[in-house]
């Protein structure tokens, strides 16, 4: 397997994100904006582990306002993943993307990522479950792998 592949293998694993792929917990002195998204809103540290492994895998999660969510895996380090999430009562969902170079290096088009998460902030903790799934280049719709997960969480203050 080339080293190129070894790192999509890599990279794919850490995929599971799952929110990122999302733990999070409230804080006791949220602002309104805050209280409005279920103590969602600001950065949280998240544990993941996609099911049938058991590598866990260290990640940011990040919710700002307008529906934007940032996720990067941080130990071991992957790219980082965007997209959008909202709220719906007690639970929340996201999906977010990242892309790879492809075979010939980084001007290639390589495999996409795409992750959708759905979670829950309870008692100041976050959970939250996962699915991947893995495109091939230049398709949203050839799909080379798929997987799920589970993920935990909790704010990081400033």
């Amino acid at each position: 397997m080339s080293e190129n592949a070894m790192g999509r293998r890599q990279a794919l694993r850490g995929a599971g994100i799952a929110a990122g792929g999302v733990a999070i917990a409230g804080l006791a002195t949220a602002t309104p904006a805050m209280a409005d998204d279920n103590g969602l809103s600001g950065s949280w540290m998240c544990r993941r582990q996609d099911d049938g492994s058991t590598e866990k895998i260290r990640l940011i999660l990040s919710f700002a306002a307008g529906g934007v969510i940032v996720s990067h895996d941080i130990s071991p380090a992957g790219p980082p993943f965007t997209g959008t999430w909202s709220k719906h009562g007690k639970w929340f969902q996201a999906t977010f993307w990242t892309g790879f170079p492809g075979e010939l290096g980084p001007e290639s088009v390589g495999p996409t990522i795409r992750v959708q998460l759905r979670g829950s902030v309870s008692h100041g903790k976050l959970s939250a479950t996962y699915r991947f799934t893995v495109y091939a280049p230049n398709s949203e719709t050839q799909v080379e792998e798929t997987g799920t997960g589970k993920l935990t969480g909790r704010r990081i203050s400033a």
